[in-house]
C-alpha cells in the first residue's frame, strides 16, 4: 500500500515537473525578433560569415571603407564554399548600425530606431527578452540598415 502511494505521488510530481518545463519551452518557441521604426532591413551576414572582427559594442557605418574595415570574415567550412561575398550596401542611401546585446537561454531582440530631428540624432533601442532557465549566453550585433544618417546627426544607442 505504501509503495503504491509513493509511486502515485512520485508519478504526479514527475508529471507536474514535465508540464512546467514543457510550458516554458512552448512559450520560448513563440518568441521572435522584431525590427520597427525607420529600420529598412535587418542585416544578417548568415552562417558563412563571422562578425568576430567587430569588437566594439556600437557601430555607425557610413561608407564602404568603414564596412570593409569591420573584418567580417568568411567561415572556412565545406558548406560555405562559394559563399564569400558580403551583402552589397548602397551607402548613398543607407547607414549601417550595429549594437551588441545579449541574453540567456532563449532570447529575442526587439530593435527600434527613430529619427529625432529636434535633437539631430537617430536613437537605436534594443529590448532584450530572456526566456527559459539556463546559463547559455546568446548574443548578437543587431546590424540594421536605416535611411542615410545626415552628416550633422549622431546616433544614441540604448539597450533595455
Amino acid at each position: 500500500m505504501i509503495k503504491n502511494i509513493v509511486f502515485i505521488l512520485s508519478s504526479a510530481f514527475l508529471l507536474a515537473a514535465l508540464m512546467l518545463i514543457g510550458s516554458c519551452v512552448d512559450d520560448c518557441n513563440d518568441l521572435a525578433d522584431t525590427s520597427t521604426g525607420i529600420i529598412e532591413q535587418d542585416l544578417i551576414f548568415g552562417t558563412c560569415f563571422t562578425d568576430i572582427g567587430a569588437l566594439e559594442r556600437e557601430y555607425v557605418i557610413r561608407d564602404e571603407a568603414a564596412f570593409q574595415a569591420l573584418e567580417i570574415l568568411p567561415v572556412n567550412s565545406p558548406d560555405c564554399v562559394g559563399s564569400t561575398a558580403l551583402p552589397e550596401i548602397d551607402f548613398n542611401t543607407y547607414t549601417l548600425l550595429g549594437l551588441y546585446a545579449d541574453g540567456t537561454c532563449a532570447v529575442t531582440f526587439d530593435r527600434y530606431v527613430i529619427r529625432d530631428d529636434a535633437a539631430m540624432k537617430y536613437i537605436y533601442t534594443i529590448g532584450v527578452t530572456d526566456c527559459g532557465n539556463c546559463d547559455a549566453l546568446i548574443f548578437g550585433m543587431n546590424w540594421v540598415l536605416v535611411p542615410k544618417l545626415p552628416e550633422n546627426y549622431s546616433v544614441e544607442f540604448v539597450v533595455e
